[in-house]
């Protein structure tokens, strides 16, 4: 079924927010509510207590649209507060849904972005932002396809929190098992990180290996934006030739080889290199690591760099103006608590269930996604 479309600019009223001043922030009072507060990026909050126009005041349950820089849809749920510019408080018109609405501006968020302005603070202006479309059905449509549309929604937050409770799980069993590695409480003979290593190799530098090298397809590169923690993040690929490796091939890094982000945030990250990657080139500030098996495993060397503490370890030797970085020689002579070998092959055990644990769960979440992308575009397609 189809219904008449009308502009959200018909449907609703759109209110931006004060545009506070940096000096206007305090300590105490409202709370402003920032774009960075919507985003979850940061856990900063800044307050006013001063007088405010009641337009600009926000209340539990408030629909908002943050229109410059990050564009999203949100619903407060948080504690009172006070709007900052750059985002709309959203006022329903009479038998307009809230949730119908939310819903409906999340889908057509894509087209909105494709009507992005500015170079350095990119925004959507009020008048494409206002004529864009909605089907507009009966209230009690409207009611029916939002509860249907938050029922996939709940499922679909349920399982992205999954996955994001199971990215700290290694982390926290770590440290159950073996401590914090920055004041080793079970007491653990310390050794330098180059002691059970069997190669430990910074990736190459310089005229070896520039950006004219890479190719479509050929040996692939690990880059610093390929290395999470405790994942190889397997996208922004770049290759070079087999017949350009061939002249740096010292620096092949093979399936189970830890891989060290040494650059950015945090400075130590690392993970290990699948074994669906048979072979590739660390670049630059990508340290590899392979480790003798005779006394480590690839696991626990992995997650000991992963662990928040050890780079607490590694402070004294972050150096850098205005990049900061941990170098390969620095990151080699590195004392850290190495425990005995069956205990690591123990938690070895543990990261690969959970791994194939985790596998299953990001597919979950990938299913539920699909589903709920699936009925939003048969919502407003009127075949839901």
């Amino acid at each position: 079924m189809n219904f008449e479309l009308h502009p959200l600019g018909e449907v609703a009223d759109f209110i931006n927010g004060k545009a506070f001043k940096p000096e206007e922030w305090e300590t105490k009072g409202l709370p402003i509510i920032r774009i960075q507060n919507l985003t979850g990026s940061t856990n900063i909050t800044n307050y006013f207590s001063g007088d405010i126009d009641p337009k600009y005041l926000i209340k539990n349950g408030d629909l908002l649209v943050s229109w410059s820089a990050s564009l999203g849809v949100y619903i407060w749920n948080k504690e009172n507060g006070v709007l900052n510019q750059h985002i709309f408080k959203v006022i329903p018109h009479k038998r307009i849904e809230k949730l119908y609405l939310y819903y409906a501006i999340d889908h057509i968020l894509d087209d909105m972005k494709t009507k992005v302005h500015g170079s350095t603070m990119q925004h959507i202006t009020r008048e494409p932002f206002e004529s864009s479309l909605i089907p507009l059905p009966p209230l009690s449509e409207q009611q029916r396809i939002a509860a249907i549309l938050t029922k996939a929604n709940r499922l679909r937050s349920l399982r992205r929190y999954a996955r994001q409770m199971s990215d700290t799980y290694l982390q926290s069993v770590f440290l159950e098992m073996f401590g914090d590695p920055a004041s080793n409480p079970k007491g653990y003979p310390t050794y330098q990180l180059k002691w059970i290593s069997l190669k430990f190799s910074d990736g190459p530098f310089g005229s070896d290996l520039k950006t004219e090298h890479y190719v479509p397809s050929g040996v692939r590169i690990i880059r610093l934006q390929n290395v999470g923690v405790g994942k190889f993040i397997d996208d922004d690929k770049a290759f070079i030739s087999e017949e350009h490796f061939q002249k740096i091939s010292k620096h092949l890094c093979i399936p189970g080889d830890i891989i060290v982000g040494t650059l950015g945030d945090p400075n130590l990250r690392a993970f290990i290199q699948p074994n669906y990657l048979k072979s590739a080139l660390n670049k630059a500030d990508c340290v590899q690591i392979r480790v003798d098996k005779t006394k480590a495993t690839s696991e626990f060397v992995c997650w000991l760099l992963n662990m928040p503490h050890t780079l607490k370890l590694a402070t004294g030797m972050i150096h850098g103006q205005t990049r900061e970085r941990i170098n390969m020689g620095r990151l080699a002579e590195l004392e850290v608590p190495i425990p005995n070998l069956q205990s690591q092959q123990l938690f070895s055990k543990i990261v690969k269930n959970h791994e194939n644990l985790n596998a299953e769960i990001k597919e979950s979440e990938r299913q539920a996604e699909h589903l709920f992308q699936s009925l939003l575009q048969r919502a407003f397609s009127g075949e839901l």
